[in-house]
Parts: C-alpha cells; sequence; structure tokens
C-alpha cells in the first residue's frame, strides 16, 4: 500500500490493509469505477468508512492501491526465451485490467484535476513495474541476437499495451490471442533482418 497516504501516528494494522484492498478489487471487478462504493468495501472488508480513509485519502488513492497488489502478485516468471517472456507479460497484463474492471482507471490518471499524489502513485506502482519488465525482456532478446540493436524499443513497447485501449476506444471484443498476435507483429517489426532493423 501507498505508505503516503497513511494518517502519522496511527499504527498501521495490515490484516485491515488487506482486506480493504482485496474488497476494493472485488468491487471494482462488480461495478467498475463509476459504480465503486466506499461503503461496500468497508462492509464487505468488516470495518468502516473513517478506517478506510484514515489509510487512503480518497477513492481514487485506494483504487491505485488495489490495482497495484494484483498487478503485482505473481509476475511472469523470467525464462530463457524473451519472446516467450513477452507474451506471457502481455497476458498478465490482460489479466490484471480485466479481472479488477480497472480499464477507467487509465483513463482517470490523464484528468487535469487528478491528484498529482495519486496519478505518481500510478505510476510507481502500476506502470513503472510493468515498464521495467518489458524493457529488460526486450534487453534480452538483443542480448540473444534476436532483435536488433537500433529496434525503437521505446515506441514498440508503447504499441504493446496501447492496443489493448485502443480495442476499448473502438468497442471491439479483444482477441482471445491478442497477447500473442501483438507480441509477435512487435518483435518481429524489432527482429534481425526486419524491414526496420
Amino acid at each position: 500500500m501507498n505508505s503516503s497516504s497513511i494518517a502519522p501516528g496511527r499504527p498501521r494494522d495490515s490484516t485491515i490493509d488487506d482486506d480493504v484492498l482485496d474488497a476494493a478489487l472485488v468491487e471494482l471487478a462488480k461495478k467498475g469505477y463509476g459504480a465503486f462504493s466506499l461503503t461496500a468495501v468497508a462492509q464487505a472488508a468488516g470495518t468502516t468508512r473513517p478506517a478506510i480513509y484514515r489509510r487512503w485519502k480518497d477513492k481514487p488513492s485506494l483504487i491505485v492501491d488495489a490495482v497495484a497488489r494484483l498487478a503485482q502478485v505473481d509476475p511472469p516468471a523470467v525464462t530463457e526465451d524473451p519472446y516467450s517472456d513477452l507474451v506471457a507479460e502481455l497476458e498478465h497484463f490482460a489479466h490484471c485490467i480485466s479481472a479488477a474492471g480497472a480499464l477507467p482507471l487509465a483513463g482517470l490518471m490523464l484528468s487535469d484535476g487528478l491528484d498529482p499524489h495519486v496519478r505518481a502513485s500510478y505510476l510507481e506502482l502500476i506502470v513503472g513495474p510493468r515498464r521495467e519488465r518489458l524493457r529488460r525482456i526486450f534487453a534480452a532478446g538483443r542480448a540473444a541476437g534476436d532483435l536488433t540493436a537500433d529496434a525503437d524499443v521505446e515506441i514498440a513497447a508503447s504499441f504493446l499495451t496501447g492496443s489493448w485501449y485502443s480495442f476499448h476506444v473502438a468497442g471491439r471484443a479483444i482477441p482471445a490471442d491478442w497477447a500473442r498476435r501483438v507480441a509477435d507483429l512487435v518483435w518481429r517489426s524489432c527482429a534481425v533482418g526486419s524491414l526496420t532493423g
């Protein structure tokens, strides 16, 4: 959990923290961001709204921590096959964003009125770790001689998760094999012998 949201001077009860985060994920998956209810979360966690507000200052802060917890549970294991690692990473992303119903959270992060601390937490806890894992995958691909040294992996990485959002904006269903198809397209575009290499 983001410790900066804890009220000073109060000991942290990790059991309550875990129960609230679990309940928040269930609430988010069932109702989505717009209908998310702190009252329902408090009831499901066996605590109170004031107890939640002593730990998280608002709904976005709680949701960011809850989704971050989901994203940090069992991240894909690193293997000796960078391409397979890329597919696994995208499958993990799809699971996390779908299981929590967290898609609107990404749009919220673009809002002008959002508390900058909430945005910073989202970048630190959710975006940052996944981007770092993607960076390592591409670096491993280069080290293995699969990818060109001058491939634009920064842009390539943006295509990966960005394609998920574009499907939703267009109102189209996500293909069942989305992770493999996106990984294949991007990997081949950066591969040794490709037109862009």
